[in-house]
């Protein structure tokens, strides 16, 4: 019963489990979470962001001794899309615009994986590399689309 709840959760309620494109998914889910905590305070939505980081590190290190997923970071585990998703749009006004582009460009950075995201996929294999990746090109998205939104 626990293993399938760490698994509901770590696969962001099922979402990475779909065949095709699960880290899309993923960030699809996370786009729902955004816009359901979108109207909380920044402080809270830090918070709160740190709860699920912490809680995912957890539930990633109990997925890992309990084998419930095929290899430490399997395709259906989508947490790592979601909290890098949430990591740069919670600093950011929730609008039709922003969260489209926002999407784009963390799948873009998510799948590309341009230095140091590569470096951290291929060399940090615990549950911390796993969500580190993702919280990289969640940084990187957030200056493209803050240069998007402020400078350009």
């Amino acid at each position: 019963m626990i293993n399938k709840l760490v698994e509901f959760i770590l696969t962001g309620f099922y979402s990475g489990k779909l065949k095709y494109m699960p880290g899309t998914f993923g960030t699809v889910f996370g786009i729902i979470i955004y816009i359901g905590i979108a109207n909380n305070n920044l402080q809270d939505n830090i918070f709160l962001l740190l709860i699920l980081f912490f809680f995912s590190l957890i539930l990633l290190d109990y997925s890992y001794k309990k084998n419930i997923f095929k290899n430490k970071d399997d395709k259906s585990i989508v947490i790592d899309e979601i909290i890098g998703y949430l990591f740069f749009m919670i600093f950011f006004d929730i609008n039709v615009s922003n969260i489209i582009i926002g999407f784009i460009l963390f799948r873009f950075f998510d799948i590309l994986k341009p230095f140091p995201i590569s470096f951290v996929d291929k060399n940090i294999k615990n549950s911390f590399g796993v969500i580190l990746d993702d919280i990289i090109a969640g940084f990187f998205s957030g200056i493209v689309l803050f240069s998007i939104n402020y400078v350009v």
